[in-house]
């Protein structure tokens, strides 16, 4: 453990070298938000509700789902795949620690800064809207969020990984790694409540990972489901941690095999 909290902190500290361009993205995210807000602002128009949603809990909604998609988010997938492509994983072969340990902490510690000035990005954002904004102020709702938020965190960490290593088979995962983020974030919620969508389209999605990254906690913080399904959630969750990390283990095993075969 004292390893991986080493790795955490050498690399919070490189990250603190980049927090300008960290600011400047942050920055362009705010545009996003605001913009979002204004196009459901002018959708609402006279309309009181859409698909029961109210304007309020339309934009409380996109607000609070963004802030906890800030929290998630990684890099992972980029260096993973570079230290594969590029032969820097020899190197770490030989490190007394897994690469999957390594590359992890290295990630928790890389993004800490720009997870940290996103959550203030969107606070503002927040703060702006916050006479639109709903409060929730539920003891058991918002620990069942956190719980939620954190098993979201690795859940994405574990899809970028996996992304990551199938640079041991594909030159160029690039395209991959787009294609599975634009269709995450449509299964996540992110451009819209999935309940906008057919009740058949909603209940298959919660069967994936993806809508616990930012629809059900969203959902949980507007009280539009129960505890019970948020604990639900929360075991579906964890049976996908369990699945991504054996499927990782197997990916690596096999990818790593390829790698020495290939003599890279």
């Amino acid at each position: 453990m004292k390893k991986q909290l080493a790795i955490i902190k050498a690399y919070w500290q490189r990250a603190l070298t980049y927090r300008f361009e960290v600011m400047m993205y942050r920055v362009g995210e705010m545009g996003e938000m605001i913009a979002l807000i204004l196009m459901w602002t002018a959708i609402y128009g006279d309309q009181e509700l859409i698909r029961g949603f109210s304007l309020r809990e339309m934009i409380t909604y996109i607000l609070i789902g963004n802030l906890f998609n800030a929290m998630i988010r990684n890099f992972l997938t980029g260096i993973v795949s570079a230290d594969i492509k590029e032969g820097r994983l020899s190197a770490f072969l030989l490190m007394p620690i897994s690469y999957f340990q390594f590359v992890i902490s290295r990630e928790i510690g890389r993004i800490s800064v720009a997870t940290f000035m996103s959550v203030i990005s969107q606070s503002l954002i927040i703060m702006l809207f916050f006479g639109s904004f709903i409060i929730n102020a539920d003891g058991l709702y918002l620990l069942m969020i956190l719980i939620m938020v954190i098993l979201a965190f690795f859940t994405e960490l574990l899809l970028s990984y996996l992304i990551g290593l199938s640079a041991f088979w594909f030159d160029d995962v690039d395209g991959l790694h787009s294609t599975v983020g634009r269709v995450q974030k449509f299964f996540s919620g992110g451009y819209f409540p999935l309940s906008l969508l057919p009740a058949g389209f909603v209940g298959v999605s919660y069967f994936l990972p993806f809508a616990y990254s930012f629809f059900v906690p969203a959902q949980l913080y507007l009280k539009k489901i129960d505890l019970v399904a948020g604990a639900k959630g929360i075991g579906v969750q964890m049976i996908w941690i369990l699945i991504l990390y054996g499927i990782s283990i197997f990916m690596w095993k096999r990818g790593l095999k390829r790698y020495e075969g290939v003599g890279i």
